[in-house]
């Protein structure tokens, strides 16, 4: 596997500048389906616990640990991952992982025993981290920036098909089934990968200026050499005021408060993010339908969260170079925040013939987190962080992600023993009202700004809404 597999992918010569970038940054958004298959995969728990021909018990304790082994592996690998990402880049660490990843789904579907589940759940949980830590970087480092909001919102609308297969495949086949045909698409997405460009930005980074520059021309193609020469000066000159060093060294440039104040609001985006309910939602999804009570099948329900997400994804993606980042996130944590309450008032006062409700609800909800909190903080994660910490601090967006999952999974099974459903929806609701204000608050506008504009926009201070909310003006004046 050699760079020069680069030049002679399937982005022939011809291609138009925004096709050889569509290419690209649609393979690399296609590994993220393994996160969406992984999250929608405890939807075939119910069945593997009925299942008579299996040589092992999963008991509800299990239940709860494999549905939280995505959040304890993440703790244990993302500075790990960080060190791979330095030593290896974006992009061939990311094909490295494909057959693996494929590997890990067959040693599940074929387990004799639920260790060996087991083993096979955490590998492909590492998977997961190694993946929501470089694609969207990756991508936002290939893409130009009046491509970003739209594309870059592609891996999130790729987890939103992965999760809806799952929810799908688990109404129609059995459990090992399901798991095996998780493994098919990632061995022609490992082939397709080889022709995917590592990042301009590492190369640069690594010293190698005329593989960063071929990398340009490839994503940009041959008839704006020009203009991937220039941009290749916009970058070594954005590395050299702010260089990335190596990740040990990373660790001292977030005190600097332009590295700090990025970082901070990122982690605190992600962190209510989660604790707004979306992995309880999603991982318990069958569960939770079944304790509320509705009169529709738990796996039906599950299915049409599934079409809600990826319909309001699809949304979100084509309107946020239009509209902006703000102002979508806003709207979803707020749409997220109203539709938990009203579900928790009617279950917690349980009002009779309203077992509809809860089940509108929970797809506003799923509405409201697709159409901005789902897709927009991962644009963000590859948007906002500068370039001195771009590495350790996805590391440590990605560790608290993984915090927060081992928090609900284990907790929201307890929670609801102990508040009850409604009472669950309620903290929910309040997290992401929380969300909503810190997005109103603190988020500055990032549409159409170039990765090299944003390094300085946490340097000054915003007094006016107009500074923060405009996203047709770049952030640096």
């Amino acid at each position: 596997m050699t760079d020069g597999i680069v030049h002679t992918s399937w982005c022939c010569c011809y291609m138009g500048s925004l096709a050889r970038q569509v290419c690209s940054v649609v393979v690399v958004a296609s590994t993220m389906l393994h996160i969406g298959l992984m999250l929608g995969w405890p939807a075939t728990l119910p069945s593997l616990q009925t299942d008579n021909s299996t040589q092992f018990n999963v008991t509800e304790n299990d239940v709860k640990w494999l549905v939280s082994s995505i959040g304890i592996t993440g703790l244990i690998s993302n500075l790990p991952i960080g060190a791979l990402i330095d030593f290896f880049g974006y992009r061939h660490l990311m094909t490295f992982t494909l057959l693996p990843i494929a590997a890990t789904w067959l040693m599940q579907g074929l387990s004799p025993s639920l260790t060996m589940l087991y083993v096979g759940r955490i590998l492909g949980s590492l998977g997961f981290m190694i993946f929501s830590t470089l694609v969207n970087p990756l991508m936002a480092e290939l893409l130009e920036p009046k491509y970003r909001g739209f594309l870059g919102c592609l891996s999130e609308i790729v987890v939103s098909i992965g999760m809806l297969l799952a929810y799908l495949m688990a109404e129609l086949f059995t459990w090992r089934l399901v798991t095996i045909l998780s493994a098919v698409p990632f061995i022609p997405i490992f082939f397709l990968s080889l022709g995917v460009p590592e990042s301009p930005y590492w190369l640069v980074r690594a010293g190698r200026m005329k593989e960063a520059e071929e990398a340009l021309i490839t994503v940009r193609g041959p008839l704006r050499r020009l203009s991937a020469q220039e941009e290749l000066l916009q970058i070594q000159k954005s590395i050299k005021e702010q260089p990335q060093a190596r990740l040990s060294q990373q660790v001292w440039h977030i005190s600097k408060p332009q590295n700090f104040r990025p970082l901070l609001l990122m982690t605190a985006i992600i962190v209510l993010r989660e604790l707004g309910g979306q992995f309880a939602i999603f991982s318990y999804a069958v569960y939770f339908f079944r304790n509320a009570g509705v009169q529709m099948k738990a796996s039906t329900c599950t299915v049409l969260l599934g079409v809600a997400r990826l319909f309001s994804t699809v949304a979100c993606s084509s309107l946020l170079d239009r509209v902006g980042r703000r102002f979508i996130l806003t709207v979803g944590s707020s749409c997220c925040a109203v539709s938990t309450a009203i579900g928790s008032i009617f279950l917690l006062w349980d009002i009779p013939g309203s077992s509809w409700v809860p089940v509108m609800a929970v797809i506003c909800f799923v509405l409201g987190y697709g159409f901005g909190v789902g897709p927009i903080p991962w644009v963000l994660l590859g948007e906002l962080l500068p370039t001195p910490i771009r590495v350790v601090g996805a590391c440590i967006c990605t560790c608290l992600y993984a915090t927060m999952e081992v928090i609900v999974g284990l907790c929201f099974p307890q929670m609801m023993d102990e508040v009850g459903l409604g009472g669950s929806l309620l903290i929910f609701a309040a997290f992401n009202l929380l969300l909503m204000v810190v997005v109103r608050r603190f988020l500055p506008e990032t549409a159409n700004s170039s990765l090299h504009l944003l390094e300085y926009v946490f340097k000054k201070n915003y007094s006016t809404d107009e500074d923060r909310m405009s996203p047709h003006e770049p952030l640096l004046h």
